[in-house]
């Protein structure tokens, strides 16, 4: 003889299962949620005198810009605040720079920079009009 459960048999075994997990871990999961985890929503809202947030606007436009040279920046004699007005060179590249020029010399020209690891034919065209060596 084989044992079958019908399909409501079936149901009312897994209902009942249910059930006992709910009535053995029930306390254990309610009790995380306890008093002293309640959140005051009063606390939640932003003050009168503060200024709603904003949302984030990613366009070229509302970008700051950064500061540009006054005039040609020597790549061979400029400072790393001077390199970071540059376009495209930020602190990292500024020392990079800086580094490439101790070890190896000053530049002989501008495509010299095109040595320097992290510059390439795309970031030195953004960079050319701004630069001499001098």
């Amino acid at each position: 003889m084989t044992w079958a459960y019908t399909r409501r048999e079936a149901i009312a075994a897994g209902l009942f299962g249910i059930a006992m997990i709910g009535i053995v871990w029930g306390p254990v999961l309610l009790r995380q949620l306890n008093a002293s985890h309640a959140v005051d929503l009063g606390a939640l809202r932003l003050p009168e005198d503060q200024a709603p947030a904003r949302a984030r606007d990613s366009s070229r436009a509302a970008r700051v810009a950064k500061a540009r040279p006054a005039g040609l920046v020597d790549i061979n004699h400029a400072d790393i605040a001077a390199l970071q007005t540059l376009p495209g060179i930020g602190p990292t590249l500024a020392q990079r720079i800086i580094a490439h020029r101790k070890a190896d010399g000053v530049f002989a020209d501008t495509r010299g920079l095109l040595e320097v690891d992290g510059i390439g034919p795309k970031r030195f065209g953004k960079v050319e009009p701004w630069i001499e060596a001098r």
